[in-house]
């Protein structure tokens, strides 16, 4: 079976931050986040499209 939510600590480890940075964007509501009762977890594809929504594109004159 796909998975279909991550749990914060699991998110962390997927986008390479600290659990508690992890924990502190989803206090600030800058990381998706699904309460299910007390239980927070993170819809993988929310944390996709949230991934793509705050991806900065760079590019240089010469790749134009």
């Amino acid at each position: 079976m796909e998975t279909l939510v991550y749990t914060v600590s699991e998110a962390a480890e997927l986008l390479g931050i600290s659990k508690s940075y992890a924990y502190d964007l989803v206090k600030q509501k800058k990381l998706p986040v699904l309460e299910i009762g007390k239980r927070r977890v993170i819809p993988k594809r929310m944390l996709e499209e949230w991934i793509l929504a705050n991806t900065e594109f760079h590019m240089d004159e010469k790749s134009l």
